[in-house]
């Protein structure tokens, strides 16, 4: 990768086609910025959040019992966002579970006696790597405040518990700063040169759109298990339009194949088509990707949680990768957004140390208010404005304001720290040459412009 400081900040400066059409790119730019500004404004309104929180909710009243849907609670928050947990769900690790009450509790009483004094029952986990690492607990009517009641007072013990969080794709989903429809970049092609050698790249997301698009982008994505529905709310049937986060992990997928055009891409559902999904869930489809072969795994979504408590789940899971790095003699590099909170407190999986967490600036390199932000953050991209792949079908804002048609073949331009993250493991993916992924990533942040809480701020994909 050729570098010198007139390019600092562009590291891949004139690789990436721009815009062909400057009215549409300066309506589009309008809009994007009208809707950063709601974004961020969002935080200071928690009538309209809990609001569009309580119709989220309502989607998932309709579907069938036992079809894997995820209920939701949320603990409210004045300003900022609502910590959003599972419904009935309380996680620990196996060595707090087993372990004696401590002070307050019947002598010889294990936290195990204790939980089920209350009436929660242990349930499997979901796959067989976490099973023996994190203890899952179920009650079906104890409600989010009275679980992360319990899950502080067992804290407070000395033990590892905490309730099971949710983890989206964003606070809101794209209900607000949702795509806008636009053309594909001029002249691109699905299979561009890339200096690189193949690596491949797992997106752990709401999955892929089921068909095969005409335009031969994504294509050598393998389907399976992993589409995106599109339309499975709020009846199982659907409701003639596209999904709250329908279309999301297409969108990443796109994001990574410009960056890599050679990427073996490979997506994990974990995530609903409203933006909605389970550490737990997460965690399993993490595992499941390295063990499929990932050498780097990008997730464009997170949590903030009770406390600023890392999840149990997502910790247990980044151990396990690194013992499959270990046993294998590899490295994994997982990327991860920083979330859209526009606020310093740590968002998770981002901000685990292992992890590169990327943050979103606007086109000259400076902070967008939305962006979570903070010692934490590795590195940003331009996650305002950017363009991807798109779905085809119809959409409308929760107050049914704004509707958006999309075609066959759809490209759209989105806005979120979701976007930003996909740059950097599109980057890296293109920089893998044979030599060690972090020896890559560390190239790549050289290259990058620092800014303060934002890391190293880089601009990869021409953005609106």
């Amino acid at each position: 990768m050729p570098f010198d400081e007139e390019n600092r900040g562009e590291p891949f400066r004139g690789d990436f086609p721009g815009w062909a059409d400057d009215d549409h790119r300066r309506r589009l730019g309008t809009t994007v910025r009208r809707r950063s500004a709601e974004l961020a404004q969002l935080r200071r309104e928690p009538r309209r959040r809990q609001g569009l929180l309580g119709a989220l909710d309502q989607r998932r009243h309709e579907q069938r019992p036992g079809d894997g849907i995820i209920r939701f609670d949320y603990l409210p928050a004045a300003e900022g966002f609502d910590t959003l947990l599972v419904r009935g769900e309380l996680l620990l690790t196996p060595e707090s579970y087993g372990a004696s009450t401590g002070q307050g509790g019947p002598p010889g009483a294990t936290v195990r006696d204790l939980l089920a004094s209350r009436g929660l029952t242990e349930t499997d986990v979901g796959c067989a790597d976490l099973r023996g690492r994190v203890i899952r607990l179920t009650h079906p009517t104890m409600t989010g405040e009275e679980l992360s009641g319990l899950a502080r007072e067992l804290r407070s013990l000395g033990h590892a518990a905490a309730v099971c969080n949710v983890t989206p794709t964003g606070p809101v989903s794209k209900a607000i700063g949702g795509p806008e429809p636009t053309a594909p970049p001029p002249g691109s092609t699905p299979d561009g040169p890339c200096p690189g050698t193949p690596c491949r790249v797992a997106v752990i997301d709401t999955g892929i759109t089921p068909e095969l698009r005409a335009d031969g982008w994504l294509a050598a994505v393998p389907r399976g298990d992993a589409t995106d529905p599109l339309d499975a709310f709020p009846t199982p049937g659907g409701d003639g339009m596209l999904d709250l986060d329908a279309g999301h992990g297409t969108f990443v997928a796109g994001i990574i194949q410009q960056a890599a055009p050679d990427a073996d891409i490979r997506v994990y559902r974990a995530v609903d088509s409203d933006g909605i999904g389970g550490e737990l869930e997460v965690a399993c489809a993490m595992i499941r990707a390295v063990r499929d072969g990932a050498q780097i795994v990008n997730l464009s979504l997170g949590c903030q949680t009770q406390d600023d408590v890392p999840p149990i789940a997502l910790q247990a899971a980044l151990d396990v990768i690194a013992e499959i790095e270990q046993q294998d003699g590899r490295e994994v590099i997982i990327v991860a957004a920083a979330g859209n909170f526009g606020d310093e407190r740590p968002c998770w999986p981002g901000a685990f140390d292992r992890v590169v967490s990327v943050a979103a600036v606007d086109a000259s390199l400076a902070p967008v208010p939305w962006s979570s932000h903070g010692a934490w953050v590795t590195c940003a991209t331009v996650g305002e404005g950017q363009r991807s792949t798109f779905v085809p079908g119809q959409e409308a804002t929760p107050d049914g304001q704004h509707l958006s048609q999309f075609g066959q073949d759809a490209w759209a331009v989105w806005s979120g720290t979701s976007f930003s993250a996909p740059q950097i493991a599109g980057a890296l993916a293109r920089m893998h040459d044979g030599q060690p992924l972090r020896r890559a990533l560390d190239q790549l942040l050289a290259t990058g412009q620092p800014v303060p809480g934002f890391g190293q701020a880089l601009m990869i994909l021409q953005p609106v």
